[in-house]
């Protein structure tokens, strides 16, 4: 059973608002020393859409990611989420904003003393929805498919790096997000997107066709999701470029439109 399916208290509602987009990024810079090397980004991802951004070093992936999840606020440009600036808001004013977005980066760690079961369901546990047994029980077939389940009672030190990538992917799908962000270093590092694919990419998979929210996926190498994403924007000679999806396969205008 996906993260997503497993019934659970309904989240905060959010704030009424019109908006076609989960994302709008205008004109962004995350941070010194993205130019001249990189252009400004401006894109605006469906409220469920799977985007991919690729041709980004880990680094800057990780940068441009990070203010999208409004943990760091970009050197120019606007960020909208939602119809929303969140980065305008007072923190307690963005916490129920913050439940419904995730963010995964190779960077981000685990809470050493905690076990990865404890590490999982921290979230869950401090805003009391589920003690631990419990909330785990709903994710067992998740789990399994993520390859956690043997290590549960371990610590994050003793887990190999692949499975550590994965805990923090799972960490972040059981806040069952409507935005979810996430950095894939590349082809060659062995917590790439080649390592995690087999067991991360059918779950993305399941959450984009349920329409449970848009995904944004950003690295240097990300062609094992071309299978998955609806769209990609490929950074050449500093330039942003969308570009066809080498899977994807267009059907003719003939069969279906008047021609005149």
């Amino acid at each position: 059973m996906p993260f997503w399916s497993a019934p659970s208290p309904a989240p905060a509602p959010l704030p009424q608002a019109r908006f076609t987009t989960s994302l709008l990024l205008e004109k962004v810079v995350p941070a010194p020393g993205w130019e001249p090397d990189i252009a400004p980004l401006s894109l605006g991802l469906g409220l469920t859409e799977f985007c991919l951004l690729e041709g980004l070093d880990v680094r800057r992936a990780d940068l441009l990611l990070r203010s999208a999840a409004t943990l760091l606020a970009p050197l120019s440009g606007r960020i909208f989420h939602w119809g929303e600036n969140l980065l305008s808001l007072s923190r307690r004013q963005l916490y129920p904003w913050r439940r419904r977005l995730a963010f995964v980066s190779p960077g981000h760690a685990l809470l050493p003393r905690l076990t990865l079961q404890e590490n999982l369901t921290l979230a869950q546990n401090l805003t009391g929805q589920h003690q631990t047994a419990a909330a785990l029980q709903r994710y067992n077939a998740s789990l399994g498919q993520l390859g956690l389940g043997p290590y549960l009672e371990q610590y994050p030190q003793e887990l190999p790096s692949r499975v550590y990538q994965l805990a923090l992917w799972a960490r972040e799908l059981v806040k069952e997000p409507r935005l979810l962000l996430g950095v894939l270093a590349g082809q060659e590092d062995p917590q790439g997107a080649p390592a995690l694919a087999p067991h991360l990419f059918p779950l993305l998979r399941d959450y984009h066709q349920e329409g449970r929210g848009a995904i944004l996926l950003a690295g240097p190498w990300l062609a094992p999701a071309y299978t998955l994403a609806d769209r990609r924007l490929l950074l050449q000679t500093a330039v942003w470029q969308e570009e066809p999806l080498p899977q994807h396969h267009c059907h003719p205008l003939a069969s279906y439109l008047p021609i005149l």
